[in-house]
């Protein structure tokens, strides 16, 4: 229920439904087999997920497979130029979300985080080694999240039990 919320919030606000029927009306000959909101880096080699500053910039954008390519934002990768791929399940305190990673033959390295979407499993276009996974934290995530914690508190405080 929790996942289903979430993803249809994030849904919302990145205008998935929009975005695939105007590429769909755009591209009648391709049609959509998942579309996600997601967030999406490039890594320099085929790292393990992490969460860390490269997150904070990464491109934010609604991710679309076809039958022929997978489109992001400014990103097209054509199936074709895949060497491998993975969709990594991840589970955290506001529900489960997935990462897709896919390597190409140039060796360029994408990683979309996303909401968890059956789209993705259920496709035939790209094949994935499905795997359950836990995000490794870098130092510089921690602080930051101590530091908003710290904040909401501070805040809270000063609103409901301060002057």
């Amino acid at each position: 229920m929790l996942n289903k919320m979430m993803k249809g919030l994030v849904d919302l606000i990145y205008g998935t439904n929009r975005i695939r029927k105007k590429y769909e009306l755009s591209n009648p000959t391709e049609k959509v087999l998942a579309s996600d909101a997601s967030k999406g880096i490039i890594t320099i080699e085929n790292e393990d997920v992490t969460k860390g500053a490269n997150w904070v910039t990464s491109q934010r954008a609604v991710v679309m497979l076809t039958k022929s390519q997978i489109i992001c934002g400014k990103w097209i990768i054509p199936i074709e130029e895949i060497q491998s791929s993975e969709l990594l399940k991840i589970s955290s305190l506001l529900g489960d979300g997935m990462v897709l990673k896919i390597q190409t033959v140039d060796n360029k390295n994408y990683q979309f985080g996303m909401q968890l979407n059956p789209e993705w499993t259920e496709q035939k276009a790209l094949p994935l080694n499905l795997e359950k996974t836990k995000v490794k934290y870098f130092a510089f995530s921690i602080i930051v999240r101590i530091i908003a914690i710290g904040y909401l508190i501070y805040w809270a405080y000063n609103r409901f039990l301060g002057n």
